[in-house]
């Protein structure tokens, strides 16, 4: 049975209250570090995106006894409201968002890594006008809590569940709004809710940055893992179709990244190109094809050691990415093609961005539709480490219209940083 709205409010403003606490109780109880300045919808993948890649053979020996534990969160509210000229507002009121990493080290080699993920997970009413608007936007929506990502490591190799190497938009886009398009595999590119193996090779060359292959093999999630808690997305069966809800583990994808390439003296470049070859799933008249090829380039303009000491830093950083889903849903010659594109400078505290996601959907019969959304955002890190973001976005989603508007805190939790059983830490 599918909570009430009383009983989702009751359940948000729990959450709110528990948030609220653990902010007070930052000094005693956790070391807090700053969370991404914009506020980025999966900041998790985000950090893990950003870093260069790690090998069991590139890794640096540690000493300390094993396992080593690692445990932070990442926990944004936001009050805001939707207004549209083509159906009902939404809000205003209160949206609770946390990701939650759990690393656990057994040696250098093999670990356990989870991302448990509680957002707003209810769907919109389908006879609501503005259905198509916003639809990974949190308000007047029950939430749920599941794990996004559970899975082993073991050197180059991973299996279990986890969100595979294609796009990066998703995650990196600025601003708490931007990405509405490109989230989940529905209706946007982000491979999530999969579970199979992967192998990465990570090349000894680093002159021109460091340069990654990343080879899977995955199929959707029909576990209990799938299940979300208060509001229940439920599990997933076989004839329930969907992008990769293939009977084996059938789905390969191929991913080439290049991580912080040195451009002229000072600027990096990161790019990423991979494809994703979809088997046929039930129901469907063809497998999808997905591509997908973007990066972003991050200029320093005051980058010395006293200028980061003293806070004093700041930087240019521009992201593009385009991505194509061929047989779109299914549906043989139905394709949807994406744009996204940002613009974010930094000073100090200040974190000023714009962006854009342009969404084309072509068919043999059915007419052109064409997407559009627009986002701005102003963030400020206050000494607490605590990020104050204020963001406007504007959506159209065929003849749908809408703008989201609204100011979002967000903090960043390390309640342990590889610590070990006997309680030392490194």
């Amino acid at each position: 049975m599918r909570p009430t709205t009383d009983r989702g409010a009751r359940f948000r403003f729990l959450l709110i209250g528990l948030s609220a606490g653990l902010v007070s109780a930052t000094e005693v109880r956790a070391q807090t570090s700053a969370a991404p300045p914009s506020g980025n919808n999966n900041p998790a993948q985000a950090r893990t995106m950003r870093e260069a890649p790690a090998t069991h053979e590139a890794a640096t020996e540690e000493v300390g006894a094993w396992p080593k534990v690692s445990f932070d969160s990442v926990m944004s509210l936001d009050y805001a409201h939707m207004s549209s000229s083509t159906g009902p507002d939404r809000g205003p009121g209160f949206v609770y968002w946390d990701d939650s990493t759990l690393l656990v080290e057994f040696n250098d080699a093999l670990s356990l890594d989870g991302l448990f993920q509680f957002k707003p997970r209810q769907p919109l009413s389908g006879d609501n006008p503005n259905k198509d608007l916003f639809i990974n936007r949190g308000l007047d929506r029950d939430e749920g809590g599941k794990m996004k990502e559970l899975y082993i490591r073991y050197g180059d190799w991973r299996i279990g569940k986890f969100v595979q190497d294609f796009g990066r938009a998703y995650a990196l886009l600025p601003g708490p709004w931007a990405s509405d398009f490109i989230e989940e595999p529905e209706e946007g590119y982000e491979p999530s809710d999969m579970i199979g193996v992967e192998k990465i090779h990570v090349f000894d060359d680093e002159r021109e940055g460091w340069k990654q292959l990343s080879l899977s093999a995955f199929m959707v999630d029909r576990t209990f893992l799938h299940e979300s808690f208060p509001f229940n997305e439920g599990m997933i069966h076989y004839k329930d179709g969907g992008v990769g809800n293939t009977k084996l583990p059938e789905n390969l994808m191929a991913t080439w990244d290049v991580l912080n390439m040195p451009v002229g003296h000072w600027a990096h470049l990161t790019y990423q190109a991979s494809v994703i070859r979809w088997g046929k799933t039930y129901g469907a008249q063809r497998g999808e094809w997905w591509t997908t090829l973007g990066g972003d380039l991050v200029i320093p303009l005051r980058g010395t050691v006293l200028d980061t000491l003293s806070g004093r830093y700041s930087q240019l950083h521009f992201y593009v990415e385009g991505a194509r889903r061929d047989n779109f849903n299914g549906f043989a010659g139905r394709a949807r093609n994406f744009l996204s594109g940002s613009a974010e400078y930094m000073t100090g505290p200040w974190v000023f961005d714009l962006t854009t996601s342009q969404r084309w959907t072509t068919d043999r019969v059915l007419p052109l539709q064409k997407d559009e959304l627009y986002s701005a955002s102003i963030g400020y890190t206050l000494p607490s480490q605590t990020v104050v973001s204020l963001s406007a976005a504007h959506e159209k989603v065929g003849v749908e219209k809408g703008l989201y508007a609204g100011i979002r805190l967000t903090q960043t939790f390390t309640l342990c940083s590889k610590c070990t059983i006997n309680g030392k830490s490194f």
